[in-house]
Order: structure tokens, then C-alpha cells, then sequence
């Protein structure tokens, strides 16, 4: 969990945020729901961002983010966007329309952003886009919050070095 992020549960929800004791009583007991962004440049190479934070803390993964209560999933998709990628909210809702569900996934992991010894479990709905070159050059791509560098990796590569919850899209994108 990010300091900004531990901040808004500390200070009280932020819309849909739970204050953190709650937030991790749920994380004990429940799934999470997230979305993961599964880009593609013109060249077919997979952005993937290194995580800074657990869980899986320095893996190359997809951009993504929990759902928040009461939040409809296209306006995930498009706070995400704009969040982890720096999109502009143009590019943003572009996504959101242009974007293709993957399907579901579980992702569980041994930790969580809180603790070391609380494990966490996800059902993440990734969406793929395949964007163009002025799409990608109009991408921010923040480092220092959530990842401490992007690269856009060739399948090839990125099946061998991305997270293994990733690979399941590696291994999508690469049949179709």
C-alpha cells in the first residue's frame, strides 16, 4: 500500500475506500476485484510496469487497480487508466471502449500491501487494447507511486519475465 493510499484509509474513506482497519479485515476475509490493463504497442510488445509495492513487489506486471464500492467497472477501468498510466481522460474513455475482457482470473498471493503474513486473493477481469503510436506517446506512465520503471516487452520475453499471474496473458494475447 502506498503511503498516499494508507493516508486516505488512515483520514477517513475516500469515495468507495474503506478506513484501513476495515480495509484489512477484509483483505483477511474476502476476494478483492481488480482490472489490469493488457496493452499492446503497434510492434505487439506488452507494457508492464516493476512493481514498488506488495503484493509481488518487484515483478514486471500489468497496470491495474481494485474496484472500488460502488464504482461501476467502466469507471474502474477508466480511473485506472488515468491512475496507473497517465492516460489523458480522453485516451482514458478510448480504453474503456476499445477494451476487450480477457476473461477472469484468480490471483493469490502470500502477502498483502499491509503485512508480510496476511495473504491476499484477487479476482482481476483483465481488458486488453492494442493502441496506436499516438496513443502510446500520449501514455504518462508515473514512476514512484505504484512502479519504478515501464518497458514495453516483445511476447517472447515478456513470457519469460513477467509475473506468473501475467503469463496466463501472455499466453492469451499470443494465440490470438
Amino acid at each position: 500500500m502506498t503511503p498516499a493510499q494508507a493516508n486516505s484509509h488512515r483520514n477517513g474513506p475516500a469515495a468507495g475506500l474503506l478506513p484501513l482497519a476495515q480495509f484489512q479485515q477484509a483483505v483477511a476475509a474476502l476476494p478483492l476485484v481488480s482490472v489490469d490493463w493488457v496493452l499492446t504497442n503497434p510492434a505487439g510488445e506488452l507494457l508492464v510496469g516493476q512493481r514498488l509495492n506488495a503484493p509481488a513487489r518487484g515483478a514486471w506486471f500489468t497496470p491495474g487497480g481494485r474496484i472500488r464500492k460502488g464504482e461501476a467497472l467502466a469507471v474502474a477501468l477508466g480511473r485506472v487508466a488515468q491512475e496507473e498510466l497517465g492516460a489523458p481522460p480522453g485516451l482514458a474513455a478510448t480504453l474503456v471502449q476499445r477494451g476487450r475482457l480477457m476473461g477472469a482470473w484468480d490471483h493469490f498471493y502470500p502477502d498483502a500491501a499491509f503485512s508480510p503474513t496476511v495473504p491476499t486473493h484477487y479476482v482481476n477481469l483483465p481488458h486488453w487494447a492494442a493502441l496506436t503510436g499516438d496513443e502510446v506517446a500520449a501514455l504518462r506512465l508515473p514512476l514512484g507511486e505504484q512502479h519504478g520503471e515501464w518497458l514495453w516487452m516483445p511476447l517472447e520475453e515478456a513470457a519469460q519475465r513477467v509475473h506468473g499471474w501475467v503469463r496466463a496473458y501472455v499466453d492469451w494475447l499470443r494465440v490470438r
